[in-house]
């Protein structure tokens, strides 16, 4: 990252900004992609819990925050940060950086530290964009997060259909809530259920991306 921008993970933070910008989101949701959600009531919780989406393009967690009126916090690749500007600007958005590929704790443990406050986590288990579309294997630090926050996970899966006429069909399906209790998870658990929770946060995201077919 560079050394112009340095994300002060020492406080917690709730931006409003998307709440002034909602208004201008939502025509361009309803007019340039044609957009569609499905399953908003399932957003309707209170407390703190962890959505988990599928990851198509930079406008997912615009795409994401459409579909309730609450304020989510996202965990967004470093690279994103690089730009004083840009960062500013993401980290109003309630974007918070991560180094990909080397266990980055600090930032995990700050998304840990705002569901137990009672925020909402918007994670992208995958880890980066599908260069297709559809649905990969998700990393392990989803089952990791939803562990440590005992946390429930509301799966999302973001389908696009390209050169419908009238601007590309976005369908923003929200599944029904994964209790954290069926997780798998047990008092003295290994690694191993981590990722086989977050097999099965990715297995459910990707049956909900294929109803949309």
């Amino acid at each position: 990252m560079a050394d112009k921008f340095k994300y002060d993970y020492s406080s917690f933070h709730n931006f409003k900004m998307m709440n002034t910008i909602r208004p201008l989101c939502n025509f361009l949701c309803k007019t340039k992609y044609n957009i569609e959600f499905r399953g908003q009531e399932n957003l309707d919780r209170k407390g703190g819990f962890i959505i988990a989406a599928n990851h198509i393009s930079a406008l997912d967690p615009m795409f994401i925050a459409m579909a309730s009126k609450r304020l989510f916090h996202y965990i967004a690749k470093e690279e994103l940060f690089e730009n004083p500007v840009m960062a500013k600007a993401i980290v109003h958005l309630n974007a918070f950086p991560i180094r990909r590929g080397i266990g980055d704790m600090k930032a995990v443990n700050y998304g840990i530290e705002l569901v137990r406050r009672g925020e909402v986590l918007c994670i992208f288990p995958e880890g980066t964009r599908s260069p297709d579309g559809t649905p990969k294997t998700a990393k392990s630090g989803v089952g990791y997060i939803a562990r440590a926050t005992r946390a429930d996970v509301v799966p999302v899966a973001i389908f696009k259909e390209k050169n419908e006429k009238g601007g590309s069909k976005v369908i923003i399906n929200i599944g029904e809530v994964i209790p954290n209790s069926s997780l798998g998870f047990t008092e003295n658990g290994k690694s191993k259920e981590n990722k086989a929770a977050a097999k099965m946060i990715m297995d459910t995201i990707t049956a909900l991306w294929e109803e949309c077919r």
